[in-house]
């Protein structure tokens, strides 16, 4: 009995450390369990809900094509070449010193084949490639449309060799300009907008991801 009693009054004495350990280690468990982040598949920055690799190339090819699609392009309006009573400027920019560095460039975002039949298609191309093989520029780059006022990306569909995305762009209703903020999430009031559809598409290209369907919004 007396030996109970022992035991007893030793659990007594040790319960309140014991307690205080349990408290401490549950505290520490809390602070350094794992927070909920912002993921890189979040698609509120305007970029598709993909790793950040992929958002990346988003980005590079996006801002060549949106380029391209605008003639945004500086040229030196003293150097010109003539093709079929059309007047083609040389392209003034390091970047595109030569017709060859052009493709080059295009090549680290598009598959040979889109680069071919969409951008450098020799029937509609505004590029040509001079006899001292720079880079010349037909002027003629249309204007943005006023109407876009943002754009929401779903989720993308993969495969070994392929991987699929749309995006759904949104234009105001309204006769007039938008002048609202672009967002990249649905609309509430979307009765107040139309919308239209575009598909993405990249493919592997001599183990490179590159664009082989790409489209601009505005």
């Amino acid at each position: 009995m007396k030996a109970k009693r022992n035991i007893l009054m030793i659990f007594l004495l040790l319960f309140p450390l014991i307690l205080s350990s349990c408290k401490e280690a549950s505290s520490d468990s809390s602070n350094t369990a794992p927070q909920p982040l912002e993921t890189s598949n979040s698609s509120q920055d305007g970029l598709p809900p993909m790793e950040n690799t992929f958002k990346t190339l988003y980005q590079g090819a996006n801002e060549i094509y949106t380029k391209i699609v605008f003639g945004d392009f500086r040229c030196d309006v003293n150097k010109t070449v003539t093709k079929n009573d059309l007047i083609y400027y040389k392209v003034d920019e390091p970047a595109f010193d030569s017709y060859d560095a052009f493709t080059t460039y295009l090549s680290k975002y598009f598959t040979e084949d889109f680069i071919n039949k969409a951008i450098l298609n020799p029937e509609y191309t505004r590029f040509m490639k001079g006899e001292d093989g720079a880079l010349y520029l037909l002027d003629a780059g249309r204007g943005a449309n006023i109407l876009y006022a943002g754009h929401v990306f779903h989720s993308p569909q993969q495969t070994e060799n392929q991987i699929t995305f749309s995006a759904t762009a949104y234009y105001t209703s309204a006769q007039e300009p938008y002048e609202g903020e672009v967002f990249f999430t649905a609309p509430k009031n979307i009765n107040d907008f139309t919308t239209q559809d575009f598909t993405f598409i990249l493919v592997k290209e001599k183990d490179a991801w590159k664009f082989d369907q790409f489209a601009c919004f505005f």
